[in-house]
């Protein structure tokens, strides 16, 4: 049945969730700046891996301190390889159609080889995107908890892939937005209602990490749900990559669910899910955009089953230690400034305004080094900065440059 046409000729949004009317001129005057100085569209050849590019017009040589392959993986020959040789067996880039209809034995494998790795049910898609926008909606309608709605709470800081399905999530339940890490707001809300998911990261995107233990204590007394992307940690670190969310939440059980990308350190291309419960996985292959849209490539399930050989080799461990003793090394020689993400890969320096990041990554890049300036939407308003990722195939002496060049240029800011 249509509904009937009213109102005054008034189209304008309520803005509750999102308001694209203050967010994309905001952002497009950032991104203006950057371009302006030249730090974007960048055309470059590879001279050695991602620790030296060329910029094709100028010859600049430089290294990438903006990836999220925090191993170095996504060279890796095995992972190439595998990718090709998934090709090569099966002849096709993919169905292109629902998997829970129809499936190539390559994937059922995938998923068996994820799950036993991971020790969890795991569920493999194209993106966490995708993940979540299947997941959220079936959490907060009590679907995933055989329950009446769930309360959903956002961490501030949750990332846009997750954020941007709040007013979706808004016509099933009552969503709020959690100050960062802040339990006592988290503990308040535990305390008002019966059923409450809470959302956020492992390691946040823009440095800092999320209050497991505080989590973890919430949820064991009163039975919070807890719904995690640790899209940043998997690989980069754990036992055998299972990264930061699961050093706590290690069983996962009832009331935990993880997403995670396998397009950062894991080296492949995609997304993954986690839950211990074997008809949630099943659920949610017949669920949203992972029932009606698209499911990994063939390549990309290749590459996929290439990265877990490595992980289950000695090499995992050996890039796993390099990447904490560059982060370590790093840390040491920043001790004393005001630097995001101690303790982590991902650093973030904040300048405050747009034209102080621009200038930071300019002058970087200057001195041999791309660093991603950040504007709001990515951060908040008047909280701009230069985001640096550190990575386990940067051999030591170029951490020591990089630390030391970055020094002078916070000096000379």
């Amino acid at each position: 049945m249509s509904e009937s046409i009213t109102g005054n000729g008034d189209i304008t949004g309520p803005h509750r969730w999102r308001n694209n009317q203050k967010m994309v001129p905001a952002s497009e005057a950032a991104w203006g700046l950057a371009r302006e100085h030249g730090m974007l569209g960048l055309v470059v050849e590879a001279v050695d891996g991602q620790n030296r590019l060329r910029e094709v017009r100028t010859g600049h040589e430089f290294a990438n301190l903006s990836s999220c392959s925090y191993l170095g993986l996504n060279s890796h020959p095995v992972v190439v390889e595998a990718g090709r040789a998934a090709l090569a067996q099966e002849r096709v880039t993919g169905l292109s159609m629902g998997e829970f209809r129809i499936r190539l034995g390559i994937v059922e494998r995938l998923e068996e080889e994820l799950s036993a790795h991971f020790g969890a049910h795991v569920l493999p898609s194209v993106s966490c995107g995708v993940l979540s926008a299947a997941i959220l909606p079936l959490l907060a309608s009590g679907h995933l908890t055989d329950s009446e709605p769930l309360v959903v709470v956002f961490d501030r800081f949750a990332h846009f892939s997750m954020n941007f399905l709040k007013p979706v999530l808004a016509d099933e339940t009552l969503v709020l937005t959690c100050p960062h890490n802040d339990m006592e707001y988290l503990e308040d809300v535990c305390k008002k209602y019966p059923r409450v998911a809470y959302v956020g990261e492992g390691v946040y995107s823009t440095g800092g990490q999320a209050d497991l233990e505080g989590i973890r204590a919430l949820q064991e007394r009163y039975g919070m749900f807890v719904y995690l992307d640790d899209s940043h940690a998997l690989s980069a670190v754990g036992e055998g990559g299972r990264g930061y969310a699961r050093t706590v939440f290690d069983d996962l059980g009832e009331r935990t669910l993880l997403v995670a990308s396998i397009a950062k350190a894991f080296g492949s291309t995609g997304g993954l899910a986690m839950t211990g419960q074997r008809r949630l996985f099943d659920l949610l292959y017949r669920s949203g955009p992972l029932a009606w849209s698209q499911g990994l490539r063939t390549a990309a399930i290749g590459t996929t089953l290439g990265s877990l050989e490595v992980h289950r080799s000695p090499e995992l461990g050996e890039r796993q230690r390099q990447l904490a003793h560059n982060i370590a090394l790093f840390d040491e020689r920043l001790d004393g400034h005001d630097l995001r993400g101690t303790g982590s890969h991902i650093k973030f320096v904040v300048t405050g305004d747009n034209d102080r990041a621009v200038r930071l990554s300019n002058e970087l890049y200057r001195r041999g080094y791309y660093c991603s300036a950040m504007f709001f939407p990515i951060v908040a308003q008047n909280q701009a900065g230069v985001r640096m990722m550190l990575r386990g195939d940067m051999p030591t002496d170029l951490t020591e440059r990089f630390a030391a060049d970055l020094l002078d240029a916070l000096a000379e800011l």
